[in-house]
């Protein structure tokens, strides 16, 4: 629940100086916007590190291979760091060029889970003989 507070608050102070800021300096407030958003990012990760640590947990005691959570977390993080620069891209008008985040993100993420895809098939042929 404190996280959900941390980012309200960040967020409230964000638009107060964002409309304070566009009246007199308007080429700032993107600068604004991606401190801001850096804050909340970090207010996330310090929210979620418990859970990562909770799974990892997890992780080790059912014996799964870790290196595909790993691939799995880098995946997530690629898909939200691709996220933000599509939306601030989008913001600033370069629709064009967000698309093309978008889809690179998307072919990044494919090649991480490559391995892990093959081996769900090869798991999944031995489980058929």
């Amino acid at each position: 629940m404190t996280v959900l507070l941390k980012t309200a608050a960040v967020a409230a102070i964000y638009i107060t100086f964002s409309l304070i800021l566009k009246s007199y300096r308007p080429e700032y407030v993107f600068f604004l916007r991606v401190c801001a958003v850096g804050i909340i990012i970090m207010i996330a990760a310090e929210g979620i590190s418990d859970y990562v640590s909770e799974l990892l947990a997890v992780i080790s005691v059912f014996n799964i291979d870790s290196s595909h959570i790993s691939l799995l977390l880098k995946a997530v993080g690629i898909a939200l760091l691709s996220d933000f620069v599509c939306d601030t891209l989008k913001d600033s008008g370069e629709n064009s060029l967000a698309g093309v985040v978008s889809v690179s993100a998307k072919l990044i993420i494919l090649s991480f889970t490559l391995p892990m895809i093959s081996g769900l098939v090869a798991f999944c042929l031995k489980i058929m003989e």
